[in-house]
């Protein structure tokens, strides 16, 4: 018995020994009345008022149910349904009939023609222990039906032709391609793949996909297609068409925030409003035209743009022509910019950009920065400088380039390079990808794409592409031998994952020892952890696997359990 049903007893046997209790002092046998004495007068009833009895409280009629708010509140250690059954085992084997009973549990097979299992039969214990009041049986019967029969589920599964199940008020009912199903306030019928029908107490759906039918709808919208038709609704938000050629919306909002649009792809024509900020869009073939508060849009794509801003509305006085490819000039209160071919000027307060084919210079936060960089087409020569941060680089393409900072020093030839950080890091580059890097942390050295080697405060790699690669920290360490071999290691609980060809190694550290499991794919399967062990065949067409008292054997990919269940309550370990 566990630790809930002792303290529930202990409880309803002190209520009713309280309650026998005052039961007697209130019903205790007076002594007789003396014949000689005088009859009490009205102000001695007064000075002795009849003794007060103590208040009866009759026991709860189920001690351990619990309100479903008070579970959600406070949580339960048990949730597993019934307890497990209690009393002697017995059980009787006439080959090849096999049955054991315990309590108000059965277990009848004649492996692998009949398997039923039972709870819920009569026996003293469903008094005791709060075993189900009414059977629950279910079985396995010539391999292809399967029958379950209890108050809150009952099921018929002929498989694969017929299925028949009841949960609570839900029934269903298949029968090859048909399908019916009743709940309260629902109800669904099919005739796969022909038609799909239900409904709802708030909507239903209809599908017909020979048809090209589709339909569903409910309180908050609907949804229909036929063929190239469709309509969406979504509130008063409406959507409908007839694709390719014709869409259309409007969101309905009668709040000022209208917005609508209508999709013509044959004749290349959209136009969308939105009464919010009184803007909309119009695109007729290569004619684009838009306009808000703030500015307005005439396009003749792909040659040529133009945007006019509207300062007296909130926008800013701005304007700026394309002809493209010959010409572009804008304009606002940043700053301008010109373009012809081969020639580019940009200028912003605090900024002035030249750029052409021959000579290109650049200036930015009022003369702080400059690059100055000369060459036909592509630059053979150019210098940058920094005042503010005392940056220099020179360079002479394609032989030479140096850089020098107060922060470090890099150069660079066509066969050999360094880059350093002063007391950062440092790295070499040798023609053609050979780099030696290191740094306060560590080193890398690296011949590109095939081999990496390097180290990271408490992190190392190596990879030896295309066939190894391997990675170790504090936390694990991952080793890849590709395509055979693969293992992930985990510090923090001493977990490892390897697979060598088709083998398969797993184990990780739990309560009480370590459990293992050991694959041979896809013959053979076994396991030990701290509490039990379990075998299998071809993934389980035979198996067995024990956990504590609880067994439970396979056959034919079909789990049984063979003995009975323990429950764990609060930590406490059963008798």
């Amino acid at each position: 018995m566990n630790v809930r049903a002792l303290l529930a007893v202990a409880l309803s046997t002190a209520l009713l020994l309280r309650s026998t209790v005052a039961a007697a002092q209130r019903h205790h046998t007076a002594p007789a009345p003396d014949q000689n004495a005088k009859p009490p007068s009205d102000d001695e009833e007064e000075d002795h008022p009849t003794p007060r009895t103590e208040p009866e409280i009759p026991p709860p009629a189920d001690p351990l149910a619990v309100a479903p708010d008070t579970r959600e509140r406070i949580g339960s250690d048990w949730s597993a349904g019934a307890p497990s059954p209690e009393g002697s085992l017995h059980q009787v084997q006439l080959f090849p009939y096999y049955e054991e009973r315990q309590g108000d549990y059965r277990l009848r097979m004649i492996p692998p023609l009949f398997i039923e299992q039972t709870r819920g039969l009569p026996d003293r214990s469903q008094g005791l222990y709060g075993v189900p009041q009414a059977p629950d049986t279910e079985g396995l019967y010539g391999l292809l039906y399967y029958r379950r029969r209890s108050p809150r589920l009952d099921m018929d599964l002929v498989f694969p032709a017929f299925w028949r199940v009841r949960e609570g008020d839900n029934h269903v009912v298949v029968a090859g391609p048909f399908v019916h199903r009743e709940a309260p306030g629902e109800n669904d019928n099919w005739l796969a793949p022909l038609y799909f029908a239900g409904s709802r107490t708030d909507g239903g759906y209809f599908h017909a996909p020979f048809l090209l039918t589709t339909s569903h709808w409910g309180a908050s919208g609907a949804f229909t297609l036929v063929g190239p038709y469709f309509r969406d609704r979504t509130g008063s938000n409406v959507s409908m068409g007839l694709a390719p050629l014709f869409f259309r919306g409007d969101n309905g909002n009668v709040e000022g925030n209208r917005r609508t649009y209508t999709l013509i792809p044959p004749l290349i024509y959209y136009h969308a409003e939105h009464e919010f900020d009184s803007s909309f869009t119009t695109v007729a073939g290569p004619v684009i035209v838009q306009s808000n508060p703030k500015r307005d849009v005439f396009d003749f794509a792909p040659f040529y743009f133009h945007i006019r801003g509207k300062p007296d509305s909130g926008g800013v006085s701005e304007e700026h022509t394309t002809l493209f490819p010959f010409f572009h000039y804008g304009h606002d209160p940043s700053g301008s910019l010109f373009i012809l071919p081969g020639f580019y000027r940009r200028t912003t307060p605090t900024s002035d950009t030249v750029l052409t084919p021959f000579f290109s210079q650049a200036q930015t936060r009022n003369g702080a920065t400059s690059l100055t960089a000369i060459g036909p087409i592509v630059p053979l020569w150019w210098s940058y400088r920094d005042r503010d941060l005392d940056v220099r680089s020179y360079a002479l393409a394609p032989f030479f380039y140096t850089s020098d900072s107060p922060s470090g020093h890099d150069w660079l030839t066509p066969v050999v390079g360094r880059f350093e950080s002063y007391g950062e890091s440092r790295t070499w580059w040798i023609f053609p990808s050979l780099t030696f890097t290191s740094n306060r942390h560590g080193w890398e050295n690296d011949l590109h794409p095939l081999l990496y080697v390097g180290r990271s405060d408490d992190s190392s790699h190596t990879v030896v592409a295309p066939v190894f690669w391997d990675f170790a920290n504090a936390k694990g360490r991952t080793t890849v031998g590709f395509p055979l071999y693969w293992r992930f290691a985990t510090t923090a609980d001493n977990s490892v994952v390897e697979v060598a060809a088709n083998t398969l190694y797993m184990q990780k550290r739990v309560a009480g020892g370590t459990d293992w499991q050991f694959h041979l794919l896809p013959f053979f399967s076994y396991g030990e952890n701290p509490t039990g062990y379990f075998w299998n065949v071809l993934f389980g067409l035979a198996g067995y696997s024990r956990d504590g008292a609880h067994a439970q054997v396979r056959a034919l990919w079909i789990p049984f359990n063979s003995g009975p269940q323990v429950t764990h309550i609060a930590g406490i370990e059963p008798p």
